[in-house]
């Protein structure tokens, strides 16, 4: 019920903690309370009764008059009247066997009943040692049960009645209700409601300085919602400024929350800036497609136009030539569009690696053939060092077969006539270092960082027919990068570049 009432209302975390708090001791305070004022009246009953077990015995025995074999009444009440003098606490009972009241200590008018429930009594002299207080009827009361010490009475072995006193007469009643008032049971009183509320200000004191920190937490968290992301390096310092203070490695649960969102913070931050790229790649990308597609795509057209408008006036070597260049073009295009296909497939990071050992100089090798008569026209030299066929790696054949064609095909366009081109292979313990190395008019030292991002082109970069619009080289980086393989470049120019990177020995 109160787990529900709270919910109900929108409180914070200490007001929810400070209620339950009062609650909690408010109910324990009450149990407390009750439990020992029961459990004092109960032991104070239990030694009273323990303490006169015998009472009713001895009185029965010494005090008790009888007359022609029966008790006598108006004498017993006369000794019970001297004995409550000296006892005020007791009130004596003569009882026939039926429990009916037959002579008494008290006032006649306060007596409220004339029979008394004889069971209690039956089951106190039964039970000659007392483990828990007996309570009988109270003869001043209609309702009200009190302890009490009983003892049969005999007469030459017959059981003429009971003798039932009752511990604790409307004296001791009175004496109680006025002590009861007294400044020391006040006092007493006070000081224990006292030491409860001093002990929930203490807790409530504790929970504060321990939901402070959630507190703060919260605050920071609302701060870093409402400021949101930005796409510069402030944005993300001012994030992470926020969430100093909490500790990684502390043992404070909630430290641990702040600094985990504080780690929560700062990969959304880059996953947010990483979007951000990405996005303006693709723009860029998307600018630089159109540019270079526009290109061969107007002369495409051009060539077929004027030859289409000119065909009956065309020699047959003017068609040929219009046909080849379209076609040129066309090739080019479809080359390209091939690329950028390539390029967003690798881009995706749904790409498989199917690695098995690898011969590295067979596949050098038959890279290199496919180039020869390319590198004949340039008069080239093309070759693969040392051809070694127990080097071996562990790769994706395919893929690495494109890596090497685009950089043989780079360093083609890029190397003079008469130069040259060799692909080193240098085992080591766990990897097998490659460079594709080139005597062409090198890099500019202002490009070299730019190289590998797609459709850069270096500033002495020689155009001509090349298809590859910029995307060899971003295409080798992607491919070597699912092989945890890192391409690096030197370069001079007008001296030659070299690219290496290392491969998984096989």
């Amino acid at each position: 019920m109160i787990k529900s009432f709270i919910k109900k209302l929108s409180l914070s975390l200490y007001s929810r903690l400070a209620f339950t708090l009062f609650c909690s001791f408010t109910l324990v305070s009450v149990f407390s309370i009750s439990l020992f004022v029961h459990t004092s009246h109960t032991y104070q009953q239990e030694i009273t009764q323990r303490m006169h077990n015998e009472l009713a015995a001895h009185v029965t025995s010494h005090y008790l008059l009888f007359k022609n074999d029966k008790p006598d009444l108006e004498a017993a009440k006369h000794t019970f009247h001297d004995l409550m003098i000296l006892g005020p606490n007791f009130e004596f009972y003569v009882l026939d066997n039926n429990g009916h009241i037959l002579s008494y200590s008290t006032d006649p008018q306060k007596i409220k009943r004339e029979y008394v429930d004889t069971r209690p009594i039956q089951h106190y002299l039964a039970n000659n040692n007392l483990r828990t207080p007996i309570v009988g009827d109270d003869p001043r009361s209609t309702s009200k049960k009190k302890i009490f010490s009983a003892s049969p009475i005999m007469v030459e072995g017959k059981q003429m009645g009971y003798l039932y006193v009752i511990l604790g007469s409307e004296i001791y009643d009175n004496l109680a209700n006025v002590v009861g008032q007294s400044k020391i049971i006040q006092w007493g009183l006070a000081i224990f409601i006292g030491g409860l509320l001093f002990s929930l200000i203490c807790t409530l004191w504790l929970t504060g300085v321990i939901t402070k920190p959630l507190t703060r937490l919260l605050h920071q968290i609302n701060t870093t919602r409402e400021q949101g992301f930005a796409h510069n390096s402030q944005s993300s310092a001012e994030a992470a400024e926020n969430f100093k203070e909490w500790n990684t490695n502390s043992n404070n649960e909630i430290h641990a929350v702040g600094a985990a969102f504080r780690d929560l913070i700062n990969k959304l931050e880059e996953q947010y800036n990483t979007v951000i790229t990405v996005d303006e790649l693709r723009k860029e990308l998307l600018s630089h497609v159109s540019h270079d597609l526009r290109t061969p795509l107007a002369s495409l057209l051009g060539y077929l136009e004027t030859w289409e408008m000119n065909k009956d006036t065309l020699t047959s070597e003017q068609t040929e030539l219009y046909i080849s260049t379209a076609k040129r073009n066309a090739q080019k295009i479809s080359r390209l569009v091939e690329q950028l296909f390539e390029l967003a497939y690798l881009d995706g990071g749904n790409v498989q690696v199917n690695k098995e050992k690898i011969v590295l100089a067979e596949l050098v090798q038959d890279v290199l053939q496919k180039f020869y008569i390319a590198a004949q026209e340039k008069n080239i030299s093309l070759a693969v060092s040392p051809q070694d066929s127990r080097i071996e790696v562990m790769g994706d054949i395919e893929k690495l077969d494109r890596v090497f064609s685009n950089l043989i095909e780079n360093a083609l366009r890029h190397t003079p006539d008469g130069g040259s081109i060799i692909v080193r292979l240098q085992p080591k313990a766990q990897y097998v270092s490659i460079e594709v190395t080139d005597t062409g008019i090198g890099i500019p030292k202002s490009d070299i960082t730019r190289i590998f991002d797609p459709h850069f082109k270096a500033g002495n970069s020689i155009r001509g027919n090349s298809a590859n619009g910029g995307l060899g080289l971003a295409i080798t980086r992607r491919l070597l990068d699912l092989h945890q393989a890192k391409i690096k470049v030197a370069s001079e120019e007008n001296k030659g570049t070299t690219f290496c990177f290392e491969l998984q020995a096989g």
